[in-house]
């Protein structure tokens, strides 16, 4: 990325937007006598100048007052939000707003004594620095107005801030505003400019948390206790998940994680293959919640945890809030597959269910033959003795079962149904435990349901209010509030669904309309759909339309309308043929039918006669309605069009005396392709918002000039064209993502010029594979890719369905991924260098992600696991660790606009560029590395990442062993060739660590290994790589990484240190004698930070609490490894922890 334009710059904006000519962009303690940007509301003008104050106290650049004397009750105060709603009730006059400037700036003479009682939007009271937070971050939250003006306010006190102090402090706050909404479009392009030239070591995290905002869209809840440690710290933010068999994990989440990238996460790290239909729920104290699987905030929900907390007099920081993953619904098709841990994580959930009452029995006999399998399951070691029965059923009755009989009684119906049942066949634990997920999904179908309070529902002879939808594997529930079910739809007898704002309109066979009302109409609508698209896509029941004859042998077989047709294969194998292949159910004979004659069932079982009645009825009724919706035919943006688009004309008269009014309405052709430029948004809501106008505009310029249907009048690449004006707007922004794939989709429809339609395919394979339209309009774009015949279409539809499940990219396509769909390329060639020398190439593609290059290495190589391993991108100065769960092309333009662009700036008087970075993969925990162990890793990664180490004389070893690794060295590496020995001055470096001999002599230490040489013959190379790690395995800095630094301060410490972390804890050794001087386990060490220039480690003692300053230039790369194992030890001693007990205090940061 080149440098930051003059016009992009945060100085520039000033100049130009800044409300007060003369105001700087840079830092100032001085009062605000206006707002920096133009406020129209006096409320909005009231609230920035209190939004002033609170940052200024944030970061310390003004005193607070003392609220040392005044008294508040525990649980008084309002929830913030709600102070935030009260102040904007109040209507301002002229005269308050004058009488609260005044005060405001008499406030900057005397901070401390000035009263500030009743000064509007300036909070009366709070205490804590989280409060204040919270407050400026609900203003917001709460107006859209405030939120470049906030940034704008953080961003002049961070230019030119003089005080480390502040400028910490203001990151800080800055990261948490990132997270939790995002600028508005004017300012969105100066506050990246802003960010490229900041410290990469906040800057870059900040920029991901924006990015990621603009994705999610805005939060709900300011941030929690345990994001504000979090970001405070510079830390990831890990918290704690339960599993339904108690263990627990720690995934690391951050302000704008989904519950849907925590569940993908959670089925990465376990290893589910499949984590449809699983969900995480929140519970405090006696109340439950599910989050759902969609775009829910994972910390609003912590959030809202807390606050309920404080509301009931505690602090935040001893909410008992939970995490839990669990099932929440099965698929209509659910099979038991291969996916054990899927089957396992069911299991534990039914049989805890059962034994809490949660999932219940009306049949005694029921229960006795589960707690029969669940005790032959977890207790067939002993399981003729049945010394264990006993309490395993007084842990397993719950409260109704012990009013019924003595346990004794249970005790004993269980041993009978183990003698009868178990100890003779002794069935296969699996198999018993895929028993019990199938009758689990077949009994308790209700429970396992994802639930929507609908206020009303309407349809033929049906009008109920306040009741609950619930939407499982077997169809369509409808429940009052005493849970009687009121109605059924099941999903073969749904023909379509249609969905409003709020409104659900599900269509059946027979005709009949039932309207549901709920506020997630968005999320039913979808499930719903899903169900029935999946139900058609894997059945091979259809009824046929139309009655078919055709030849078969000579005999004609007739195939009569109402007739059931089972096709050979499930319809998804059938897509591309024009025919079906099935047997007729009636004649018993084969038949070939086209497809559009035939109206497929969503059902996986053979329809009843009742179903096939009914499908008869609509048959003689309207056969229209059953054509089959299957088929992918054309589709454009006509019908959206209608609902969606502005009218071409402002009024009647300008129509008419338009001259274009005389032919062809343009309104009719506004959806298709067109030469002339906009004048105006194509959308009517990106046309009232009048911020939007002007980008929009310039994108359609944009994707014209990139298809060349209109020239480019200034110099840029295509690569700047799409990504500086269509992608990353539409990234931004999510009414310019809808516009910008309406302008797209438009110029696609109906071009004439094959060679621009071409180039639009490439443009809209690099939108799809960045941003994803919401709402009507997602459907209305698969429809037109799986309707259009080009063939980049169906990749980009693939595109966006992978970003609707499993997220969204941050940033615009890279410059390689612009080349690869140049070219029609669905992959990108990349090299992973190995420790060993060895270049693995691998394929990438736009979706792809860091772990899953990680997991094609370890496939290739045969490694025991991927989990220990870690990406990097190496540059000609310095490494930096990839997120396993960020996209690579992601990570590596983020690596280049932050971290390699500052080496180029660094590097900017003269000489060629930095050549691109290195794909590195190397092993970062040192954990399961007994010598032997794992061959392929001793070999590709521990015994090349060790011997640098031990050359470059960072470990401490006697004389005897580096004669003998020194000749292990020399075999591994030319094996029965003796004769280097002639040239041992020349490789010496490579075998002996540095600085030996301490002499200099080399002549007696050539013979001494030459001597150990001998006595190795017969051994292999990698025998000789073994015997190498097993004598470094003995050494107590085995495994791990080095950094040479300075330190000033501590006067029991050396000047000059080796600072090594393993997971033994962080050792700090002498850089000349290598004696280890101060271990520090991982427990000890509370805290850390780093610069640019220095790292500084807090180290708990018996003393206190100590600072360690070091200096170095790759502080990041020390705040990695030591983040990376602290997290491994935290997980480790997470997973000894039962996950249903009660302990306070389990969130991390």
């Amino acid at each position: 990325m080149e440098s930051i334009s003059t016009e992009s710059s945060f100085a520039h904006f000033a100049r130009s937007r800044f409300s007060v000519k003369g105001t700087t962009h840079a830092y100032c303690c001085a009062a605000l006598n206006h707002p920096l940007l133009a406020k129209e509301d006096r409320a909005d003008f009231l609230a920035s100048l209190a939004a002033w104050v609170l940052i200024l106290r944030i970061m310390g650049d003004l005193p607070d007052r003392d609220m040392s004397e005044s008294l508040q009750l525990a649980g008084e105060q309002p929830p913030v939000i709600n102070v935030v709603r009260a102040n904007y009730k109040t209507k301002y006059t002229k005269k308050d707003s004058e009488e609260a400037q005044n005060r405001y700036s008499e406030l900057f003479k005397d901070p401390i004594g000035t009263d500030t009682d009743g000064l509007p939007f300036l909070p009366d009271r709070c205490d804590s620095m989280l409060e204040k937070v919270q407050y400026v971050i609900c203003l917001g939250i709460y107006r859209p107005e405030l939120r470049d003006e906030l940034y704008c306010q953080l961003c002049k006190q961070l230019t030119n801030n003089p005080s480390r102090n502040s400028s910490v402090r203001g990151w800080v706050l800055l990261s948490l505003l990132a997270g939790s909404f995002s600028p508005s479009e004017k300012f969105a392009a100066c506050f990246n400019g802003f960010l490229y030239e900041g410290p990469p070591e906040f800057s870059q995290k900040v920029d991901r948390l924006v990015r990621r905002t603009c994705t999610v869209g805005t939060r709900g809840y300011p941030p929690s206790w345990l994001e504000f440690q979090a970001a405070k710290n510079n830390k990831p933010l890990l918290v704690p998940v339960t599993f339904m068999n108690g263990f627990r994990t720690l995934c690391e989440v951050d302000s704008a994680s989904t519950v849907q990238e925590l569940v993908h996460n959670i089925a990465e790290k376990i290893g589910l293959i499949d984590c449809t239909g699983y969900s995480i729920y929140v519970t405090l104290h006696t109340k439950i919640s599910c989050l759902g699987h969609g775009m829910h905030r994972v910390m609003d929900a912590i959030s809202e945890c807390e606050q309920h907390t404080k509301q009931m007099g505690m602090r935040e920081s001893s909410s008992l809030w939970r995490l839990f993953f669990r099932r929440e619904y099965f698929m209509p098709w659910h099979v038991l597959s291969e996916d054990h841990v899927n089957t396992d994580l069911i299991y534990q959930q039914v049989m805890r269910g059962v034994a809490l009452g949660e999932y219940k029995c009306e049949k005694e006999e029921v229960l006795i033959l589960l707690a029969a399998q669940r005790y032959y399951i977890e207790h067939s070691e002993g399981l003729e003795t049945f010394d264990k029965l006993d309490t395993f059923m007084r842990n397993w009755l719950t409260e109704d079962m012990l009013q019924k009989h003595e346990p004794a009684y249970y005790v004993e119906r269980v041993r009978e149904s183990l003698q009868n049942n178990f100890l003779v066949n002794k069935p296969d634990h699996r198999s018993l435990k895929n028993d019990i997920v199938t009758f689990a999904k077949d009994k308790w179908f209700l429970l396992f349901s994802r639930f929507y309070d609908a206020p009303k529902v309407v349809g033929p002879g049906v009008a109920l209010t306040k009741v609950v939808i619930a939407l499982n594997n077997k169809g369509v529930y409808i429940m009052d509030d005493t849970d009687t079910i009121r109605m059924h739809i099941a999903f073969w007898e749904v023909a379509t669904v249609t969905k409003g704002r709020q409104l659900t309109t599900v269509r059946t066979l027979k005709g009949d309309d039932y309207m549901v009302t709920t506020n997630h109409s968005e999320d039913f609508f979808v499930m719903l759909t899903s169900f029935i698209h999946g139900l058609r896509m894997r059945s091979r029941y259809a009824v046929a339309t139309q009655d078919t004859t055709q030849l078969d042998g000579g005999s004609s077989v007739t195939v009569m309308r109402g007739d059931l047709v089972i096709l050979t294969n499930p319809y998804s194998e059938s897509l591309e043929d024009s025919t079906l292949k099935g047997v007729c159910k009636r004649t018993s004979a084969a038949c070939e039918c086209p497809r559009d004659r035939l109206y497929l069932l969503a059902t996986i079982e053979e329809p009843t006669g009742e179903m096939l009645g009914r499908v008869m009825v609509q048959l003689r009724k309207d056969p229209t309605s059953l054509l089959s919706d299957m088929d992918y035919k054309p589709h454009t943006l006509q019908h959206y069009a209608r609902q969606h688009f502005r009218p071409v004309s402002e009024s009647a008269v300008t129509k008419f005396f338009n001259k274009a009014s005389f032919k062809k309405d343009k309104n009719e052709t506004l959806w298709q392709h067109g030469r002339d430029p906009l004048k105006k948004p194509l959308l009517k809501r990106t046309c009232n918002r009048e911020e939007l106008r002007r980008p929009a505009c310039r994108a359609f310029a944009a994707i014209q000039q990139y298809m060349r249907d209109l020239a480019v009048r200034q110099e840029l690449s295509d690569v700047e064209l799409s990504n500086d004006y269509i992608i990353d707007p539409a990234r931004r922004n999510k009414y310019l993502r809808d516009e910008i794939y309406c302008m797209l989709i438009k110029q696609l429809t109906n071009n004439p010029d094959k060679a621009s339609e071409e180039r639009g395919w490439v443009l809209m394979s690099l939108l799809c594979a960045t941003a994803t339209p919401h709402g009507e309009l997602f459907d209305h774009c698969v429809g037109f890719l799986r309707g259009t015949k080009n063939r980049q279409a169906r990749a980009c539809a693939e595109f966006l369905t992978a970003q609707k499940s499993s997220g969204s990219r941050l940033f615009p396509p890279h410059v390689l991924e612009h080349e690869m769909l140049t070219k029609g390329q669905p992959n990108v060639r990349v090299q992973v260098m190995l420790p060993s020398g060895t270049p693995l190439t691998m394929e990438v593609g736009s979706r792809t992600r860091v772990s899953e290059i990680k997991r094609e290495v370890k496939q290739r190589l045969h490694l025991q696991t991927a989990a220990e391993y870690s990406l990097f991108l190496s540059g000609r100065e310095s490494m930096h660790s990839l997120p396993d769960r960020g996209f690579y092309f992601d990570c590596l333009t983020q690596a280049e606009n932050y971290w390699l662009r500052l080496k180029q700036r660094r590097n900017s008087t003269g000489g060629p560029p930095p050549p691109p970075p290195n794909l590195v993969m190397l092993k970062k925990i040192w954990v399961n590395v007994t010598p032997g162990g794992d061959p392929e890793a001793d070999r590709c990664f521990h015994f090349p990442q060790e011997v640098p180490n031990f050359v470059r004389g960072y470990h401490k070893c006697s004389k005897e062993q580096v004669i003998q690794l020194a000749a292990l060295l020399y075999r591994a590496r030319f094996g029965n060739d003796n004769k280097q020995f002639a040239k041992f001055s020349e490789i010496a470096p490579t075998l002996l660590p540095r600085g030996f001999p301490p002499n200099g002599k080399l002549d007696d230490v050539k013979k001494e290994v030459e001597t150990e040489y001998e006595k190795t013959n017969g051994i292999t190379q990698d025998e000789a790589r073994l015997r190498f790690l097993r004598v470094a395995v003995t050494w107590p800095t085995y495994g791990s990484v080095f950094f040479e630094v300075k330190q000033r301060v501590s006067k029991s410490l050396p000047k000059y240190c080796l600072l090594g972390i393993n997971t033994s804890g962080v050792h700090i050794s002498d850089l000349q004698s290598k004696e280890i001087i101060q271990t520090h386990e991982f427990t000890k060490i509370p805290n850390w930070a780093f610069d640019e220039n220095s790292f500084t480690l807090i180290i708990m003692g018996n003393n206190g609490t100590t600072k360690l300053l070091l200096e170095t230039n790759v502080g990041h790369n020390m705040d990695d490894v030591l983040m990376s194992h602290i997290s491994w030890v935290m997980n480790n001693q997470m997973k000894r922890k039962h996950g249903f007990y009660n302990n306070v205090g389990e969130s991390f940061c």
